[in-house]
């Protein structure tokens, strides 16, 4: 997954939401999401990407990888790669 989150319309459930769901119905208690994106800084991206990392954390733990397990050659300080777990659930017994 790589640069999702940039492109929104008025309200952020326009296109936050229906990531996340999709996210959400694709993994797993055992999947691992790469996640790679470009931190912007212009308009509302701050914003958008602030939201979204929120929304993400409810039902997803984050890992980031450190700018030194990056490639050299592509390396970036606005270049940013995550692993992307689900939460256990506890079901009621």
């Amino acid at each position: 997954m790589a640069d999702c989150i940039y492109y929104e319309e008025v309200k952020e459930d326009l296109s936050l939401e229906p990531l996340l769901k999709t996210l959400k119905d694709l993994t797993g208690p055992d999947t691992c999401v790469l996640c790679c994106y470009e931190q912007r800084t212009m308009g509302k991206n701050p914003e958008i990407e602030r939201k979204y990392f929120e929304l993400l954390q409810r039902d997803f733990e984050l890992e980031k990888i450190p700018l030194d397990k990056h490639d050299e050659e592509y390396r970036s300080e606005d270049i940013h790669i995550m692993n992307i777990h689900r939460k256990p659930t506890n079901f009621p017994s």
